[in-house]
């Protein structure tokens, strides 16, 4: 699922989503922010936070 949205942020917006700022944190937090910026086309803005919460998500 985290390499699915990737590629729909590149698509969506022209550019990498900032992923190494994420370096250490759980891959399911990577997901639910990735998730909220395609979901409601928005970019990434460095400190963001989402209400959104996918707990089914396949996570380490």
């Amino acid at each position: 699922m985290l390499e699915v949205l990737l590629f729909q942020y590149n698509d969506m917006f022209g550019e990498p989503f900032p992923l190494k700022l994420f370096a250490g944190k759980p891959e399911i937090d990577v997901i639910n922010i990735l998730y909220d910026c395609v979901s409601n086309n928005k970019r990434y803005v460095e400190g963001m936070k989402t209400t959104v919460h996918i707990d089914d998500a396949p996570h380490r």
